[in-house]
Formats: C-alpha cells, sequence, structure tokens
C-alpha cells in the first residue's frame, strides 16, 4: 500500500516507485485523496481518504489515522509505503492501531522536520517519536536523501540501523530531458521554477538581477511557479512583471523543457526543504548551468562548485549577483557547466537508479523479514 503527499516531489516520487513496484509486488493499492485520474495507466487499486487535515486538530488527525487503519485491515498489505513526512507519520499513527508486517518510510523532505517544515510543536515531536519507534522495528526501512540527511535524523533520535538507502531525488528521464542546444538570442536568459515564496530566494534574485541591470548588464529573468499570495510579496510580484527584462508566471510550467529551451541558467537561490527536487535534475539533464543557494539541502549533495554550477551564500544577493554576471558574460561557462550537470545525471539521477534503489530495498526488506521468521 502506498501512501503519499500531495505535493509535486511526492507525486514524482510515487510515480517512479508505482514503475518500480511492477515487477515486485502482486498487487499495489494507492491510498488518495483526490481520486484515481493522475494514477491512469497504473494497474494499482485505491483507496479514497480524506484530503490533508490542519495539525493543529488533533481529532482530525485521529479520525483521519482511525480511517488508514480501517483501510489497513481491510487491505491487509505486506507492505505500507509512506512517502513525506506527514503521510509517514500518519501511517506510523495507523499502524499503531492495525498490525502491518512491513514498513517503508521514504523522506524526501527531512527539513520538514524543523520548526518552518508547516508542522506545529508539539505536534511535530510527536510525529518524530512515532517514526523513530517505527524505525527500530525489524521490519521498517528508511529511504534518505542523503548522509547528511541521515545524521540529521539520527542526531533528532530517529534511526532506523543498517536499514536504510540513500535515494538521491526522484531522478528523471534523461530520454525524455535531453541536451539542449544554446539558447537563442544575444541576451542570456536565468530562469527560477519553483514554489514563489519569502523563503524562497526570490527576493534576493530580484534584487541582484536589478543592481545587474542597473550597471548595464542586460540578462532577462523568467520566474515560474505558484505564488504565496500573501501581502507584500504579491505586491511585489506585479511589480517585477512590469520590468522589460523579466517574465513572471505565477504557475508551475505545462513542460519545463520550454523554459530551458530559451535559459541557459537555472536558479535557485535557497536550499529547498524537499531534499533534491526534480525541477533540478530537469535543468540540468537539458544541459542548463545551475547557480545553488548554499546550505545542507539535497542540492548541494548534487551540486560540485565549479563543476556543475556555482554556488552562493543563501540569501546574499551580492553574491548572486556576481555569480549571474559571471555566467551571462560567459557562454563557454554555461556551456561547461551545463555539459558537467548532464554527466552528474547520468552517473547516478536518472529515473532507472532511482527504482534500481527502490528494488534494493524491497529485496532488503525482504530478506529482513524472512530472517526474523
Amino acid at each position: 500500500m502506498v501512501l503519499s503527499g500531495t505535493d509535486r516531489e511526492a507525486a514524482a516520487h510515487g510515480r517512479v516507485l508505482l514503475e518500480a513496484l511492477r515487477g515486485l509486488a502482486r498487487e499495489v493499492v494507492v491510498v488518495t485523496s483526490a481520486g484515481a485520474g493522475d494514477l491512469a495507466g497504473f494497474d494499482v487499486g485505491t483507496v479514497e481518504l480524506e484530503g490533508e487535515t490542519p495539525w493543529h486538530s488533533p481529532l482530525s488527525k485521529a479520525r483521519k489515522a482511525w480511517k488508514l487503519a480501517r483501510a489497513l485491515e481491510a487491505e491487509r498489505p505486506d507492505v505500507v509505503h509512506a512517502i513525506g513526512f506527514k503521510p509517514a507519520a500518519l501511517a506510523c499513527l495507523a499502524m499503531q492501531l492495525a498490525s502491518v508486517p512491513a514498513a517503508m518510510v521514504h523522506l524526501p523532505d527531512p527539513g520538514a522536520l524543523n520548526e518552518r517544515g508547516g508542522v506545529p510543536w508539539p505536534y511535530r515531536k510527536g510525529a518524530m517519536k512515532l517514526l523513530a519507534s517505527q524505525l527500530r522495528k525489524p521490519g521498517s526501512f528508511l529511504l534518505i536523501g542523503s548522509d547528511d540527511e541521515l545524521g540529521e535524523l539520527r542526531a533528532l533520535g530517529i534511526d532506523p540501523g543498517p536499514r536504510f538507502a540513500v535515494l538521491g531525488g526522484a531522478g528523471v528521464d534523461p530520454e525524455v530531458y535531453p541536451v539542449l542546444p544554446p539558447a537563442p538570442g544575444d541576451m542570456p536568459v536565468a530562469a527560477f521554477i519553483g514554489p514563489v515564496s519569502e523563503t524562497s530566494g526570490v527576493r534576493e534574485l530580484m534584487q541582484a538581477f536589478e543592481r545587474l541591470w542597473a550597471r548595464g548588464l542586460r540578462l532577462q529573468l523568467e520566474l515560474h511557479g505558484p505564488l504565496d499570495d500573501t501581502g507584500a510579496l504579491a505586491a511585489d510580484w506585479a511589480k517585477w512583471g512590469l520590468h522589460p527584462g523579466v517574465r513572471c508566471v505565477a504557475e508551475w510550467p505545462a513542460d519545463a523543457r520550454e523554459i530551458w529551451r530559451r535559459a541557459e541558467i537555472c536558479v535557485w537561490p535557497m536550499q529547498p526543504r524537499q531534499g533534491l527536487p526534480r525541477l533540478i535534475l530537469e535543468a540540468a539533464s537539458c544541459g542548463r548551468a545551475l547557480v545553488i543557494g548554499d546550505g545542507p539541502g539535497g542540492t548541494r549533495g548534487f551540486v560540485r562548485e565549479d563543476v556543475e554550477g556555482l554556488i552562493v551564500p543563501a540569501g546574499d544577493a551580492s553574491a548572486l549577483g556576481t555569480v549571474l554576471e559571471r555566467l551571462a558574460r560567459d557562454a563557454g561557462l554555461r556551456q561547461r557547466l551545463g555539459a558537467a550537470a548532464r554527466l552528474r545525471v547520468l552517473q547516478g539521477f536518472t529515473e532507472a537508479h532511482v527504482k534500481e534503489t527502490l528494488r534494493g530495498a524491497y529485496l532488503s526488506l525482504r530478506l529482513s523479514l524472512s530472517l526474523r521468521g
């Protein structure tokens, strides 16, 4: 049984997982709150569960866990695979009420455990205790984005022992996202794709961009992603869209390749909370140079300084402007970094690599259960 979050990264992991499970499981059942429309093409069963409930409402979470426990009793799965901190915590709570032989805890969003993770204290503390208790059991296995993230979990008391595997992102199909030629036009283009919020670094990116324009450097900038429509950010977003060198689109692109055909520089100013975003892998697979904000997140384990991209202190508009100017003035550097980024994907970050890791994890879990028996 697969239980996943609703964000884009969880959905990407879920799709790759379902493809990997085709050859491993007799039957796959997906717990969904959005119907089976997004599961077209997958031979899976579905269990309907209510949508996201607020974490400040313990009663609603308890009710949802009880409903999930009843579904577990009805389906009697051999393994529950939960993707994301919130679904994993919910699954651990449900498994306190219904017996399941094994659990695969998949955490592509380790930042959800910290104070900015969207789960208020003390509910986050309770969820962490549930995870720690579950992962101590021999029938549990952890999938984590990097060794650094595993160390952070262990520091919080969540330790799977030897039962873990590192899974660097959801992977990308390099044939679907091929190397793209240099972008046409004389003016280089940088692009950001991701949630637009106060913590995404778009303010610092715009500050850097405006300073470059004020100095006469003609660089174009594209901002794509859903807007956190609150207060000053919404007002600034409207103002940014009036700049002659800026294109603002407040929604996810239908096809990111269309953006990378125009833009040779992928900018991610802040470290993401959800590990290594698939959006970064798509840009890298297309052969685009990467500019990444420094920090302990998943992109730092993928991008090496002056190899696949350039790394700047997160939140530092001045440093961000310096590297953008360097890339804007040096087409050869853009192409060198882009070629290395593509190679990095091929060396271990494709969907094929992810599926192989998933298969290995399930075989390890099966071995652990057989030794137990």
